[in-house]
């Protein structure tokens, strides 16, 4: 398990964010998310580290799911509305009021919003299957042939795979973030390569 990457990363969010002044509310939620995708990422490491690779996909997805309130939030200013009535409908519910659900944007709308529909059909749709307790989840994670395993020693491949999502995944929510910020090409390019060599899987 590679965590020099994790330092790198960490060394060039400590570095951008120390300089950060955001002007509005587009630029003040748009810091927050990749802190939150950043911070959910390498909760995920820390998990995988250690082999616990059950967790790691819920995790991920919902790293995935900020990303992609990141990138709709940078695509149109106006998307922190829908964010803020999220949070007015939660506290209605709170209060037992009645709400229509309908009225928020489904999940498969705001990937389409934020050009990310390949990933929902795609990486997010695995991390779905994953977080539940779905077939090939049950086996792939708790199962070592016909009998049920607690702690084993899960696959290679699989633990690649979600580490490497989770690095890259990391590096683009910071670079577009950034991007928005402006004034921050160092860090970006030192996160674009990054995000380079975990879409061609070189770390793990």
């Amino acid at each position: 398990m590679n965590s020099r990457v994790w330092d790198e990363i960490n060394a060039i969010r400590f570095d951008a964010f120390s300089k950060i002044h955001y002007k509005n509310k587009q630029e003040k939620y748009a810091a927050l998310l990749m802190t939150r995708v950043s911070e959910l990422c390498q909760d995920s490491h820390l998990l995988l580290k250690e082999n616990r690779i059950a967790s790691a996909p819920i995790i991920l997805r919902s790293a995935l799911e900020s990303y992609v309130d990141v990138m709709c939030g940078i695509r149109d200013i106006d998307y922190i509305d829908e964010i803020n009535k999220s949070f007015d409908f939660y506290k209605k519910k709170v209060k037992g009021e009645q709400v229509n659900l309908r009225e928020l944007l489904s999940i498969k709308k705001k990937f389409e919003l934020a050009d990310e529909l390949g990933i929902y059909n795609g990486f997010y749709a695995h991390l779905c299957r994953n977080s539940h307790g779905n077939v090939e989840m049950l086996v792939n994670y708790h199962a070592v042939g016909e009998n049920i395993s607690i702690g084993h020693t899960p696959d290679l491949n699989e633990v690649k795979t979600l580490e490497n999502q989770a690095i890259a995944l990391t590096a683009s929510a910071l670079i577009s973030g950034l991007k928005l910020l402006g004034k921050f090409d160092s860090q970006i390019n030192l996160l674009e390569r990054i995000q380079k060599r975990a879409g061609s899987g070189k770390y793990v």
